[in-house]
């Protein structure tokens, strides 16, 4: 299956070339799957790495207030870390460049748990769909009229990216798709700036939008989920586990989930994320 248009700007095209082909597995990336780079070591304070949905400078805006959050309710010493982008993103997630905490969707944290023996702790309360919404002009509209209208997105492998391409089947009948967008709200406001036709955005904000029309949704499935690494102490799991769950209970710190626009944390279910790596596999070789 392709896609149009999930393009690589120029600063990662020039310091990353193997990130030019998006369907290509790099060489050094299949001996990375082989050979993992060991995770981050257990001394020094802990990296919670999180979904590159925001601009770097946003991001730190955002989940700030959990990193403090957790810190002060732990006792740990938990410093956030921010990739600049999806493409870099994978490009660390396929080496197994990543610390002992990350912060992310689920098939991506499916896939880590197939890969790596990442375990899901925590995961939002409320399961994630996406949604293909557009304006008024267009809501009538089925999604094979898409086809060849352009459709804003974050990039590959973002989960919204991926929901496309399952519903876009045949690689000679595509919508295109500006995957510029630097977050999912940008997305949205490419609609209003008539810079696309539809976008794909989280249940979240299509319930903000009444005057854009929802032409597909998703299935289900499990929201934002905190994972750790195998080498992480299950103390300090379990530890997390009970801050993160007792999170909403904390009127101190309501801005930690309020900038996640979630209402709560709850403990994940390993079992729920069977499978869900496949979503992957629409994109890349896995």
């Amino acid at each position: 299956m392709l896609f149009a248009q999930d393009q690589v700007g120029p600063e990662e095209s020039e310091t990353d070339p193997e990130l030019a082909t998006q369907g290509a597995v790099p060489a050094e990336d299949q001996a990375a799957a082989e050979d993992p780079v060991p995770v981050q070591s257990l001394t020094g304070p802990l990296e919670l790495l999180v979904n590159p949905v925001y601009p770097p400078d946003q991001a730190r805006l955002v989940y700030q207030p959990l990193i403090n959050y957790l810190n002060e309710s732990t006792g740990l010493d938990i410093r956030l870390s921010v990739d600049r982008n999806f493409h870099r993103y994978w490009l660390n997630a396929r080496r197994n460049e990543a610390p002992h905490l990350i912060l992310e969707d689920a098939h991506l944290a499916a896939w880590r748990m197939a890969n790596f023996d990442y375990r899901p702790l925590v995961a939002t309360d409320s399961p994630i769909t996406f949604s293909l919404l557009t304006t008024g002009a267009l809501a009538d509209d089925s999604l094979d009229d898409f086809v060849g209208r352009r459709i804003s997105s974050l990039p590959s492998p973002s989960l919204g990216y991926l929901m496309l391409a399952d519903w876009f089947e045949n690689p000679l009948q595509q919508p295109i798709i500006l995957s510029t967008a630097t977050s999912w709200l940008d997305a949205v406001e490419m609609v209003f700036s008539a810079e696309a036709d539809a976008t794909i955005a989280p249940n979240n904000l299509v319930a903000r939008y009444p005057n854009l029309y929802p032409v597909a949704t998703s299935p289900e499935l499990p929201g934002l989920t905190l994972s750790a690494s195998p080498n992480l102490p299950q103390d300090i799991s379990e530890t997390l586990i009970d801050a993160m769950t007792a999170l909403h209970d904390d009127e101190t710190y309501h801005a930690a989930l309020f900038e996640l626009d979630i209402d709560r944390f709850v403990r994940a279910d390993p079992q729920d994320y069977e499978g869900l790596e496949e979503w992957l596999s629409t994109i890349f070789s896995l």
